[in-house]
């Protein structure tokens, strides 16, 4: 199963904010219920990754509360139960 959240405008919130609150919507729990992001990756590291869009579509994706998450530089955030 996999779930994506499309791309927000640049008042929305940070990446970090997206994974979280994607992950959750994908899981069917409260953001709370999750472990820090922190533990996957380093949060700010991967809002200022994504803070100036250059126009070269990168993507990073990592593994986080039991599922693969990848964020695009468009702001969509991809989350799918990790392989087993």
């Amino acid at each position: 199963m996999s779930t994506t959240t499309p791309g927000h405008s640049d008042d929305s919130q940070p990446p970090s904010e997206s994974v979280v609150s994607s992950v959750a919507a994908h899981k069917g729990v409260d953001q709370v219920a999750l472990p820090p992001l922190y533990e996957a990756l380093d949060p700010d590291a991967l809002d200022a990754l994504f803070s100036t869009p250059d126009g070269t579509g990168g993507r990073v994706t990592f593994d986080y509360a039991g599922c693969t998450v990848e964020c695009a530089s468009d702001g969509s955030v991809d989350v799918r139960d990790a392989a087993v």
